[in-house]
């Protein structure tokens, strides 16, 4: 099996005013929420516990059936809506690929009609929407991109394939995943990176709140008070409402680091050295199979890659990226 395609990229040089990682992963944030795509077809995909989740189906205007579909999985407290999710797909549609962007258990239009909840380890539910995408266009090749948790998802995913995959998947990115959960939970105790911990167990703590209001039969301990750090939430929450007996075995269980090794499906893993989520150590301690391309950058924050635009149109690095490397597959 050949590798990803991967063209020669311009090296990410951030402007003056983004060589902080912090201004980085913040300002990628505020920039996309101006970006709007056009209202895609929202589809239902039955899961194999008989949950349910929501996709938006977006085809290209000259997309024909059999050309390539890209399945982009947000990370944790996103959605299909998130500006680097939304980026990415009007990006894809420009270059002519159809995408998929999948609201996971719990988030985005899925809040509403999933009974259960995201986590690392919801492998079988990417599984479930690639055969559902399958189904839709047989004759397409199929690129999984995620970020960040999804990215995780989407790894362990790949590595569970190691004996056997699907032939319409034939390529794969991974952007900042936490590959190592518990380093990951670790480092966001760290007392600069507090405000991310912050952000996060404040959005899981509202959107569990509001779900339990609205949700018949939500898989629900009946946890209360809601625990306000992330170990904490995943220990006494994700942990049990997921089968994992706390968040040991769930960090232990849902982390690929071990796995990539495994992996036989192209794929690129992108991650900055200075993300303060994820820490970029985790990625000197682990082996990857030689189908595996890892690309790293100085700067970038978590999900950030602001740089100069020298050959590219704006700013996003990564957005060009993703494009330049999945329409390149075809190009071969």
């Amino acid at each position: 099996m050949s590798k990803l395609f991967v063209p020669e990229y311009p090296n990410l040089k951030p402007t003056f005013w983004a060589r902080n990682c912090h201004i980085q992963t913040l300002a990628a944030f505020v920039l996309g929420k101006r970006q709007s795509v056009r209202i895609p077809s929202k589809r239902i995909v039955p899961l194999a516990d008989r949950d349910r989740l929501v996709i938006h189906d977006d085809a290209a205007r000259n997309w024909i059936t059999g050309d390539r579909i890209a399945i982009l999985v947000h990370g944790l407290c996103g959605c299909h809506h998130s500006s680097y999710v939304r980026r990415s797909a009007i990006r894809l549609r420009q270059h002519g690929i159809r995408t998929i962007r999948v609201d996971m258990r719990g988030f985005g239009d899925s809040a509403l009609i999933s009974t259960g909840h995201l986590h690392a380890g919801c492998s079988d539910d990417l599984k479930n929407v690639v055969d559902y995408v399958h189904q839709i266009s047989p004759l397409s090749k199929i690129s999984l991109v995620g970020f960040s948790l999804g990215a995780n998802i989407v790894l362990r995913t790949l590595a569970q394939w190691s004996t056997g995959h699907p032939e319409c998947v034939d390529s794969a990115i991974a952007i900042s995943p936490p590959i190592d959960l518990a380093l990951c939970s670790a480092n966001l105790r760290a007392c600069g990176n507090r405000i991310y911990e912050y952000y996060f167990v404040k959005r899981l703590k509202n959107s569990l709140s509001w779900r339990r209001q609205r949700v018949a039969n939500l898989i629900d301990n009946g946890l209360n008070p809601l625990p306000d750090r992330l170990v904490h939430f995943d220990d006494q929450f994700t942990a049990p409402v997921n089968g994992y007996s706390g968040a040991r075995e769930y960090y232990s269980s849902c982390s690929p680091i071990d796995q990539l090794k495994q992996i036989q499906i192209p794929t690129i893993v992108v991650a900055a050295q200075d993300d303060p989520v994820v820490p970029f150590d985790m990625f000197d301690q682990s082996l990857f199979s030689s189908q595996i391309e890892f690309v790293s950058t100085r700067n970038g924050g978590h999900l950030g890659f602001l740089g100069k635009p020298h050959r590219d149109p704006d700013r996003h690095w990564l957005d060009w990226r993703i494009c330049h490397w999945l329409s390149g597959m075809d190009a071969n």
